[in-house]
């Protein structure tokens, strides 16, 4: 059963599909990024001077970037959605 009116409608779905799955990318490259953050941080050992201070950063950095990709692509899903952009 088709749903969809016109193919403007469908393009506006193929639109969200792609989003969407955009979005589970992104959400597995942030999860990936905050594990390799995590083990770092369980490997310092400040007792023996060893540190991973600007890895740590720059996976926290990278995680954020992320962040705000996946949230862009959510409020760009949501605009369609509404009928504010086709």
């Amino acid at each position: 059963m088709n749903i969809f009116k016109n193919p403007e409608d469908e393009s506006v779905s193929r639109e969200i599909d792609r989003l969407d799955a955009e979005v589970e990318r992104i959400r597995k490259q942030q999860d990936t990024c905050l594990r390799r953050k995590k083990e770092l941080m369980a490997t310092e050992k400040p007792t023996e001077g060893v540190f991973f201070h600007e890895e740590i950063h720059s996976l926290q950095m990278e995680a954020l970037r992320l962040e705000v990709e996946a949230e862009t692509r959510r409020k760009k899903i949501n605009r369609l959605r509404l009928g504010y952009e086709s």
